[in-house]
């Protein structure tokens, strides 16, 4: 084995070729490990780390004193003695040993290690874990020893220590961290997954009144007593599975009575409704998340029922793979703070119509892999699809009937919203046109549609001169009476401008600030000028016969709409009846031939119009409304 040195050396070389011995004094050349490991090659380093990973080392090198985070991952380093840390200063603060075959730790062998802050030795061979070897390093905050073979724990006290791991060891007992003092006084965090631990005892751990998180998967912890975790002062985070013990977990009442637990996993424990008290989360008045997944609640849902009933602060609930029938109904009745739900992996036909009518705070709902056939919109009515951020419905035998096609259209509408879409979705075919074609009920709605096509037919008729109709009736309502001449007559506005609502901005943002700020014309513009609470008829016929002019801005939708067409209509009527002095067309586009009608073809032919979309003629635009606006006297 390699050991470090510094002191200066001569060697020989021998050349027994040509039988000469050939002996060279060399003059004190310094050892390689004289030198930092940075300078040498033997590490990467950046400005404060240092990686030494998978160099076949089989010691710890020097390094500069700007190093604070060693990494020594993979190398070997079976036996840690008082020479494994000479060439390290006191400045380093994270040092990674795993996988370096570590078989043992003498003790005292930190003693010029006190700033270190984290230490890993995960991954090696350590069966000891001697508690005060890691007192001299007086501002040790996180532990990894996770992935050795440590089966025995010597007391100690670490009183900086505010994480540590333990998993997949050789651990038979829970260890006694509160013999005589606690070993860790502000640990916060502690976990011992994997190891073979069946009895929990709490007065083993609750002397830790800082311990928020304790982490004791993969163990063999066969019963929960009353009030085990009542004692522990500050646990937020607890996790219990005994995946891989032949027995399964028995859990009596008010087990966890702890109002500062917030995250409870219990998945995988083989737990049913005979080993789950129904009152065994009593107390746990701010549980937040609890997961009960891969349980046995075949038989008797309604004690889950009742023993989840207390919880209504809960915010996460995770049931998947517990052989659930239904949905269980202490969601609907108590349980209206969730935001999430997973149910997947059951045998889950159904649910009663608006079950989630009172879960508002629920956003991501897993319920795929189930046996569910159909989904009415009443199951998951429009209120909670709108509030759904994630849904997951994937690998049901959905039955591809039209009972389906909200649901698919909902799909197709917002598959961003359905976990893992496409994948396990089916019947995303269905359409309503393949409904209607394939019901029973096409004959008779084909025969009573051929009943009423006369009627249809009569009402098209009338729907589409509707317009023409009530013009008529306005017109003979307001007939010209014996007019002033309009030279003599007073008018309000000077323009009356006719434009649909999609055009507004261009109103707004152009013409009026040019006619009106620059040119002192006054326009009537509906939405600023209509009397609120009139008819928009009468709004439209006395606004227009107390403006001078008229102004039409002309567009595609200006064509399409019904109530500038009865504007541009009025309009015309009122110049025939000398009314108003005369109509102005702004045509803002070119009008396509299925939006042009009769009376507007007739205005464009008979009406010189000015055309907005000349390229690079804005100012002859300008002036040419201008000049069309304006009163003779102004011009």
């Amino acid at each position: 084995m390699i050991k470090p040195f510094v002191e200066r050396r001569c060697f020989m070389m021998v050349d027994l070729r040509k039988k000469l011995v050939i002996v060279i004094l060399v003059f004190c050349l310094p050892s390689v490990n004289a030198q930092d490991a940075c300078s040498t090659g033997l590490c990467r380093c950046s400005y404060r780390t240092a990686i030494c990973g998978n160099a076949n080392l089989t010691y710890i090198p020097k390094f500069p004193r700007r190093i604070r985070t060693i990494n020594f991952k993979n190398n070997y380093l079976p036996h840690i003695d008082s020479t494994t840390f000479l060439n390290i200063s006191n400045t380093i603060r994270i040092i990674e040993l795993r996988h370096n075959s570590i078989q043992s730790i003498d003790e005292n062998v930190f003693q010029n290690l006190s700033n270190v802050h984290f230490l890993d030795l995960s991954d090696n061979r350590i069966k000891l874990f001697n508690i005060s070897t890691f007192l001299p390093i007086k501002y040790l905050r996180v532990l990894f020893l996770g992935n050795n073979k440590i089966s025995t724990i010597v007391a100690g006290v670490i009183k900086s220590l505010m994480s540590i791991t333990i998993n997949n060891n050789n651990l038979d007992d829970l260890p006694n961290f509160c013999d005589h003092q606690s070993s860790f006084p502000i640990l916060k965090k502690l976990t011992l997954q994997g190891n073979h631990i069946d009895n929990f005892f709490p007065e083993n751990l609750n002397c830790m009144d800082k311990l928020e998180y304790l982490n004791l998967n993969e163990n063999g912890i066969v019963s929960l007593k009353t009030d085990y975790f009542h004692s522990f002062r500050s646990l937020t985070w607890l996790s219990i599975n005994s995946q891989g013990s032949p027995d399964p977990l028995i859990i009596q009442d008010r087990a966890f009575n702890n109002s500062k637990i917030l995250t409870l996993i219990l998945s995988i424990n083989m737990l049913s409704t005979d080993h789950l008290n129904e009152h065994a989360f009593d107390g746990c008045d701010n549980l937040r998340k609890l997961d009960l997944s891969k349980n046995d609640f075949v038989q008797n849902e309604e004690k889950l029922n009742v023993a989840l009933a207390p919880l209504k602060s809960l915010k996460s609930l995770y049931l998947n793979e517990c052989g659930l029938r239904n949905i269980p109904n202490v969601v609907a009745k108590y349980l209206h703070r969730l935001n999430y739900l997973y149910i997947g992996v059951n045998r889950i036909k159904s649910w009663p119509d608006n079950f989630f009518e009172k879960n508002i705070d629920l956003q991501d709902l897993n319920v795929a892999d189930n046996i569910i056939q159909t989904i009415t919109n009443k199951m998951l009515p429009k209120m909670l699809t709108e509030r759904l951020k994630i849904i997951a419905l994937g690998n049901n035998p959905f039955v591809c009937n039209c009972e389906l096609v909200w649901l698919i259209q909902w799909i197709h509408r917002e598959p961003d919203k359905f976990f893992e879409y496409p994948k396990g979705y089916s019947c995303l075919n269905i359409t309503e046109k393949i409904c209607l074609n394939n019901t029973g009920l096409f004959i008779s709605v084909t025969t009573v549609t051929c009943f009423f096509i006369f009627v249809i037919f009569i009402m098209s008729v009338i729907y589409k001169y509707i317009w023409h109709i009530k013009y008529h009736i306005y017109m003979l309502r307001y007939r010209p009476r014996q007019l002033l001449d309009i030279a003599e007559k007073h008018f309000v506005y000077d323009v009356f401008v006719a434009y649909c609502v999609e055009d507004r901005d261009w109103v707004r943002d152009n013409l009026v600030p040019i006619m009106e700020d620059g040119e002192n014309i006054k326009l009537c513009i509906h939405e600023r000028n209509f009397q609120v609470g009139r008819f928009i008829m009468d709004n439209i016929v006395q606004h227009m016969e107390n403006s001078r002019k008229v102004l039409v801005v002309l567009s595609n939708d200006f064509a399409r709409s019904k109530w500038c067409q009865f504007e541009m209509s009025l309009a015309q009527k009122l110049v025939i009846d000398m009314s108003i002095e005369s109509i102005v067309v702004v045509l803002l586009e070119n009008i396509a031939t299925v939006n042009m009608s009769k009376s507007l073809n007739a205005l464009l032919k008979t009406t010189t119009y000015i055309s907005w979309d000349d390229e690079g003629e804005e100012d002859v635009f300008w002036h040419k409304i201008k000049t069309s606006l304006k009163r003779p006297y102004q011009l």
